[in-house]
């Protein structure tokens, strides 16, 4: 199943807050572990919400990071000096932390480089739209009334009929007008 563009961005966000995890780690911080347990744990509930099957590989890092909460080292460890609990649970959250990120990533690469493509394109339609005179001012009517009618006329325009097609192709019929909708954004300023 493909993601939508509500579905990846929502995958996104989890990812950039993996920065601040490292920050805390860095600083030796404390609740570092369990942060990291409550990362994994909202990348489980959005990976089940999206129904996708990589659940079960980040709910297998969640494990890991319980049972080193309990004092179980995996064998991939190595400590210089003794393996205290808390060393245990650190380093047990930073390789978590790590197959959760690359697991997530892996998850949204493919719609990556079509949500790239597909914005490009929307900027590409909606510029030529706009030199034909299709992009339409504020006419009073509400802003999806517009959208809408914009992309019928991106959709049934000769020359972007294609270029329309190939968005759809890429993103879907249901986030088409979201791309235009940013590209028009993009248009106005």
């Amino acid at each position: 199943m493909a993601l939508n563009i509500v579905q990846y961005e929502e995958i996104v966000t989890l990812l950039r807050e993996v920065p601040p995890l490292v920050d805390q780690l860095e600083a030796r911080g404390s609740g570092f572990p369990d942060g990291v347990l409550d990362w994994l744990k909202r990348a489980e509930t959005t990976l089940e919400g999206n129904r996708l099957a990589v659940v079960s590989q980040v709910s297998a890092c969640r494990a890991q990071l319980i049972e080193a909460g309990r004092g179980v080292q995996l064998g991939e460890l190595a400590f210089v000096g003794r393996p205290t609990g808390r060393k245990i649970r650190e380093a047990t959250a930073s390789i978590a932390l790590q197959r959760g990120n690359d697991l997530l990533h892996a998850a949204i690469s493919d719609r990556a480089t079509a949500f790239g493509e597909a914005e490009r394109l929307a900027r590409q339609l909606l510029a030529v739209a706009d030199a034909k005179g299709l992009v339409g001012l504020d006419d009073g009517r509400p802003h999806q009334m517009r959208l809408s009618e914009l992309d019928r006329r991106i959709a049934g325009d000769p020359d972007l009929a294609s270029g329309y097609v190939h968005l759809v192709a890429l993103v879907g019929k249901t986030d088409v007008l979201i791309f235009i909708d940013r590209a028009l954004s993009g248009l106005a300023e």
